[in-house]
């Protein structure tokens, strides 16, 4: 049944008459009556009787009239619906967020899911690593990780990030120490590598370029471990300097030098034609200030 007919039908028994119908449609009356006469075959039934007044619906017309309704108005919330996830206004997005994007990052996000509400948002806390494999795999739409990316990818840059030393806050060092053997008084505490690959390669190649070999004492399998074991005095920790905000009772002293730092940037999947993941790429993009925002001090 098709729905052109529907509505040619529904036009004219609100305006109860053909003339006006046709004109509302934009049609010839010849044409609307055409129309007319091939959904009443398709139904088996008139749907109006003709009199001098106009149009006037059959006993089985107004009985149909709701049901016509009905499938006109669902097939345009069908419709609706159908133009909005091909815009990227409503689907699905699934993002991927490292330990340095979670001081402003998430409350970009949820600004814009907010702008627009037909879309369900993930959050997940993963390496750059892992965010690479999965979007690549098709199961993570975008990601927020260390650049240059993998080929296969896309990404633009959204701030710069470099290591920080985390202390116990009762260690008597207040500076980088000329003798870094010293911070091994205590001990380091590290995140296993195969949760933070890329975070290890950065202490490695800062340790390396100062002659530094780390004494580990305990190894961790999250963030939150680590950063709870220097805030109870067990060692110190490399970390990234974003992330200082969610330690407490500790000492952060940001390392500076060029082994110390990265970039991270927004990635997708360059051959993936996905309209939301455009959306979000976009309106990311309008958010530089706020991305590039230093981070926030310890307490």
């Amino acid at each position: 049944m098709e729905l052109r007919l529907l509505r040619a039908f529904l036009t004219i028994a609100e305006l109860g008459h053909f003339g006006r119908a046709a004109q509302a449609l934009h049609l010839s009356q010849p044409a609307l009556s055409k129309q007319v006469a091939a959904l009443e075959a398709s139904l088996g039934a008139r749907l109006f009787e003709r009199g001098r007044h106009g149009a006037l619906l059959t006993s089985f017309g107004a009985a149909f009239m709701a049901d016509a309704a009905t499938l006109v108005r669902d097939a345009d919330a069908v419709l609706a619906r159908a133009r909005a996830s091909a815009s990227g206004a409503r689907g699905f997005l699934r993002v991927g967020l490292c330990l340095s994007t979670l001081t402003h990052v998430p409350r970009l996000i949820a600004r814009f899911g907010a702008l627009h509400p037909g879309l369900r948002i993930t959050l997940h806390d993963l390496s750059s690593h892992e965010q690479t494999r999965r979007i690549l795999a098709g199961t993570l739409d975008a990601g927020f990780m260390r650049i240059p990316v993998e080929p296969g990818l896309s990404a633009f840059p959204v701030l710069d990030e470099t290591l920080a030393l985390a202390l116990p806050e009762q260690s008597r060092h207040t500076r980088l120490p000329a003798q870094l053997d010293e911070l091994n008084e205590p001990g380091f505490i590290v995140l296993a590598r195969a949760r933070g690959p890329g975070l290890a390669g950065q202490i490695e190649r800062w340790c390396a370029e100062h002659h530094f070999v780390p004494r580990v004492i305990q190894e961790a399998d999250d963030i939150q471990t680590v950063l709870a074991s220097v805030a109870g005095g067990v060692g110190a920790a490399f970390l990234p300097s974003r992330a200082q905000y969610l330690l407490r009772d500790a000492r952060v002293l940001p390392l500076r030098d060029k082994p110390a730092r990265w970039r991270i940037g927004l990635a997708w999947a360059e051959e993936r034609d996905d309209a939301v993941t455009r959306r979000f790429v976009a309106f990311m993009k309008t958010q530089d200030k706020s991305l590039k925002r230093p981070a926030t001090p310890s307490a």
